[in-house]
């Protein structure tokens, strides 16, 4: 199966060479301009390595791998003209695969896409499996059972499902969750979408909605993973 990557980069020239390279070598490349529209190309197709900028319009690239980190494992690599120390450190924090300073190789560059495809595909030997109270989620087939019995959910639903069982200490805004699973801001501050799915997971989920367990509110905040283990 062709292997598809997604590049993020504000910098045409890059864009274009990176691309070419990447081609040459058989893969399938998608291009993005910046964070925004990388983010929101990333939530609406399969890749399996993205190639991230950190300085571009609209979304900064540490925002951008932030937020495919809330959904995804897949590799990810850092290519910056950003190359003190500091810089790398905190794109490693951030949960970045690998960063490679500008200018760079692009057979350097290749050889690095090449290395940690080989070793995430490895890594998936085994099926990504994680427990959340009564119910299991299986990411890589995004399906969800309770008590050894499947149940149905939506992909926006199973995205919330994982984020949540994922990330079971923090608190996310409603702004947060439109961006991180619906891959856009709110448009207007009365803008229901968040709540309205969090009520129809608390119907499916929860044996009294009234007073959930799984997804709880903080009032004035906005919603958290409610059962630890």
């Amino acid at each position: 199966m062709v292997k598809r990557i997604l590049i993020i980069e504000d910098d045409r020239s890059i864009l274009d060479i990176v691309a070419f390279n990447l081609e040459k070598e058989g893969y399938e490349v998608v291009l993005a301009s910046d964070g925004e529209e990388g983010l929101v190309t990333f939530a609406a197709q399969h890749f399996d390595l993205v190639l991230l900028d950190i300085m571009m319009p609209k979304l900064d690239g540490l925002s951008v791998l932030d937020a495919i980190r809330a959904r995804a494992d897949v590799p990810v690599i850092i290519m910056s003209a950003k190359t003190a120390e500091d810089d790398r450190l905190d794109g490693f924090a951030r949960q970045a695969d690998d960063y490679i300073c500008k200018p760079f190789s692009v057979k350097e560059l290749v050889m690095r896409v090449k290395v940690h495809l080989s070793r995430f595909e490895k890594s998936k030997g085994e099926q990504l499996r994680l427990i959340w109270g009564d119910f299991e989620l299986d990411e890589r087939n995004k399906t969800v059972f309770r008590n050894g019995l499947p149940v149905s959910f939506s992909k926006k639903e199973f995205q919330l499902i994982l984020l949540f069982a994922k990330n079971r200490n923090r608190v996310y805004t409603r702004e947060e969750l439109m961006q991180l699973v619906w891959g856009y801001s709110p448009s207007q501050p009365e803008d229901r979408t968040v709540d309205v799915a969090i009520r129809r997971l608390r119907e499916k989920m929860e044996e009294d909605p009234s007073h959930p367990r799984y997804i709880i509110s903080k009032r004035g905040i906005g919603y958290q993973a409610g059962i630890e283990k």
